[in-house]
């Protein structure tokens, strides 16, 4: 008996294995959640509530919608509370689902926009997000700050633009008290000359999954990668292979609590953006052996 396992584009057997072949991405819910607008996707522990974000145009930027699963069925996305004056992105849940991290260019007093992108977050109080309010200023840069991804030992990790704009690395901030330490680039094969960034680090810090632009092997203008974490380490990052990266760019990786289902966003060739999911834990298997 053999199992059919995806390692880095391509097929090797398992022998004494079950078999279960590797399906490819399927776009989320065409026409009512995915309309070639959408990307950045997050959900809650329970996997029953989805938050995303969606494109309005290149003026008024994009609004964090949310959409509830109701007989395996999602509902009928509509805006959080605190989204729709100005531009928000890349939402984030905590491990356990109480506080919602993400990215936007409103100025510290909310009275107006401003060129470059901060960290925010909210808290749920009985079910509704309470008042957004900005990470402090060691966090947030004169550049732009985001994709904030906590673990469950409170630790962030989130990219930074660099000083000229012209690329960005990923970072991380542990936890001290209530709050951050001040945050670190991550050392190692992570960061690159290119883009590095987007980086979803499992609850466990077990593994990091992120994006980076012309990496050597690389399918596209930008692919997912994976590094494991080992001995205090972050190890050599690996493509995830051509089931999920084309010729396009991926990006904003999240995976669900559980640990089964991958989901991402793809700049397709006519410039639209769709939300994709697939099968994650056959994919992470067969990459770590």
């Amino acid at each position: 008996m053999y199992k059919l396992i995806f390692c880095l584009g391509s097929i090797v057997l398992v022998s004494n294995a079950k078999c279960n072949a590797q399906k490819t991405p399927q776009l989320v819910s065409p026409g009512l959640i995915t309309n070639n607008n959408e990307y950045s996707t997050t959900l809650s522990p329970d996997g029953r509530t989805m938050y995303f974000v969606r494109q309005i145009n290149d003026v008024d930027g994009s609004l964090i919608l949310k959409t509830e699963k109701v007989n395996d069925k999602w509902s009928t996305p509509e805006k959080v509370s605190f989204t729709g004056v100005f531009s928000d992105t890349d939402p984030m849940l905590t491990p356990d689902g109480k506080t919602m991290y993400f990215m936007t260019n409103r100025n510290a007093h909310q009275d107006g926009s401003k060129d470059d992108y901060d960290i925010w977050a909210t808290n749920l109080i009985e079910g509704q997000w309470g008042k957004p309010y900005r990470l402090p200023d060691f966090i947030n840069t004169s550049f732009t700050e985001g994709f904030p991804c906590i673990t469950s030992d409170g630790s962030m990790f989130f990219f930074r633009f660099n000083s000229n704009n012209s690329d960005q690395d990923i970072w991380y901030s542990e936890k001290i008290g209530g709050g951050f330490d001040t945050p670190h680039k991550l050392r190692g094969e992570i960061n690159t000359e290119k883009w590095d960034g987007h980086p979803f680090v499992d609850a466990n810090k077990e593994y990091m999954i992120f994006y980076s632009s012309k990496r050597e092997g690389g399918y596209g203008s930008c692919d997912l990668y994976i590094s494991f974490y080992k001995d205090g380490n972050w190890g050599k990052p690996k493509n995830l292979g051509d089931v999920i990266n084309k010729d396009t760019c991926e990006m904003v990786p999240f995976v669900t609590r559980d640990g089964n289902t991958l989901y991402f966003s793809r700049i397709e060739k006519d410039g639209g953006r769709n939300i994709y999911q697939i099968d994650f834990s056959q994919i992470k298997e067969g990459i770590k052996e």
